[in-house]
């Protein structure tokens, strides 16, 4: 090594050392608040998730919807919560598919979907009129149950007069009127 070379290597030794103790200093920034509460959303998100009893994980989404209504997340837990119901009402545990629902609305009562899952419970409790008004919402809520409710709605219905469909306006009248409060 000449020289040269190794008074090259000196100068340039305090512009490397500069540069080392600066890139540190940056990826240690601290995370902005936002930040902080996007991650602490994922990582509660992912344990609730884990939970393998649907029950349990239903009522963790729940708590972790009521806390965080503004989280990143809310979208994605309620999807999950949704699926949940769904799970519930294909092993036809209406009585809890009814509580679950009913909480839900109470929480979100502008989730159309949830509707459809609570209008299918109560017609199961044998309570027709609340369940019509119940899917009647799902419809008029559009979104991707709204068909599947009208079609239950209208079946339902059809059951309660004769096969025939004429006054069924009424049913969503009383649907936007609830909705609307």
């Amino acid at each position: 090594m000449t020289f040269r070379t190794a008074l090259r290597k000196l100068a340039l030794a305090p512009a490397a050392l500069a540069l080392l103790t600066f890139v540190p200093r940056v990826l240690a920034q601290e995370e902005t608040k936002e930040e902080a509460m996007y991650r602490e959303d994922y990582e509660r998100f992912t344990k609730i998730k884990a939970i393998p009893d649907p029950m349990k994980r239903c009522d963790a989404f729940y708590d972790f919807l009521k806390q965080r209504p503004d989280s990143k997340l809310l979208k994605n837990a309620q999807a999950e919560y949704l699926l949940i119901l769904d799970g519930v009402m294909k092993a036809q545990r209406y009585t809890e598919l009814e509580t679950l629902s009913e909480r839900f609305i109470r929480l979100f009562p502008k989730v159309g979907e949830t509707y459809y899952f609570y209008g299918a419970a109560l017609q199961e409790a044998k309570k027709p009129a609340e369940a019509m008004v119940a899917l009647a919402k799902c419809y008029l809520l559009k979104n991707p149950g709204s068909e599947r409710a009208k079609q239950r709605l209208e079946f339902l219905y059809k059951a309660q007069n004769r096969g025939n469909l004429a006054g069924i306006e009424a049913i969503y009248q009383k649907a936007r009127a609830e909705l609307a409060k």
